[in-house]
């Protein structure tokens, strides 16, 4: 096994990419996300501070006065054993997530994260998951993810077509830069007018019935610019439906 002490030159590109990926929901915690939802920043975070924080014990333990008493290395070792077991049931997930993107259409079948069928599972190394990571890197990506509030809404609009009112145009208001930078398209839905629309200066997504009086509903499930457009169509119909069926 890799000495994980070793020194490196550069950062690996995954890793770069959970700290990047993950610094937008640097300080928040599991109860954040308790609801199931689900988010790709978020993921990153937990993964990058699990990382630094496996990292960082392996790295403690190489003093010989790491720990004082077989009490407390049986602590580390009772928590080591709970570490194997959620990065196990993480795995588990990690197929599942892989395999829900096959079904959504979003990339091919794939069994990358498997790794070549009836090869040994390799050593664990970081040289290991430099190579992982290039193998699921390559993986096409079939549906295209906005990095953009306006294409996150012109991507869900797509998605949500049959609500669409014939003839109308989505509308984008001020520049992506611009506090007042923000987009609606036009839904109809039961026979009423809605638009799905996004604030940059709230970072959020909301309904409302413009030029109606009623409050405007925020999607607070789907925040940011790099929304699922499946997602965010599948909460806007929920949405829909909710409000049209109250009294």
């Amino acid at each position: 096994m890799d000495d994980p002490t070793r020194t490196t030159t550069g950062t690996p590109p995954w890793r770069e990419r959970l700290r990047t990926l993950g610094e937008d929901f640097g300080g928040c915690t599991i109860d954040d996300v308790a609801d199931g939802e689900g988010r790709p920043e978020a993921a990153a975070h937990f993964a990058g501070t699990a990382l630094d924080g496996a990292e960082g014990l392996a790295v403690l333990l190489s003093s010989p006065w790491a720990l004082h008493t077989p009490e407390q290395v049986g602590a580390v070792a009772a928590a080591l054993e709970a570490v194997r077991y959620y990065a196990e049931l993480a795995e588990d997930r990690l197929r599942d997530v892989l395999a829900a993107m096959e079904r959504r259409g979003d990339v091919p079948p794939s069994r990358e994260l498997d790794g070549p069928r009836g090869a040994p599972a390799p050593e664990p190394s970081l040289d290991t998951a430099d190579r992982l990571f290039a193998r699921l890197s390559a993986v096409p990506q079939q549906r295209p993810m906005p990095g953009t509030y306006a294409e996150a809404l012109r991507l869900t609009a797509e998605q949500l077509a049959d609500l669409v009112v014939p003839g109308s145009e989505i509308e984008i208001v001020e520049e992506p830069d611009h506090e007042q930078h923000q987009g609606y398209v036009q839904l109809q839905y039961r026979g009423e007018q809605w638009r799905l629309g996004f604030h940059v200066s709230e970072e959020t997504w909301f309904l409302d019935d413009y030029p109606g009086d009623s409050p405007l509903v925020e999607l607070d499930s789907v925040p940011g610019p790099a929304v699922h457009p499946v997602k965010l169509a599948e909460t806007t119909r929920a949405m829909l439906a909710e409000l049209t069926a109250r009294p």
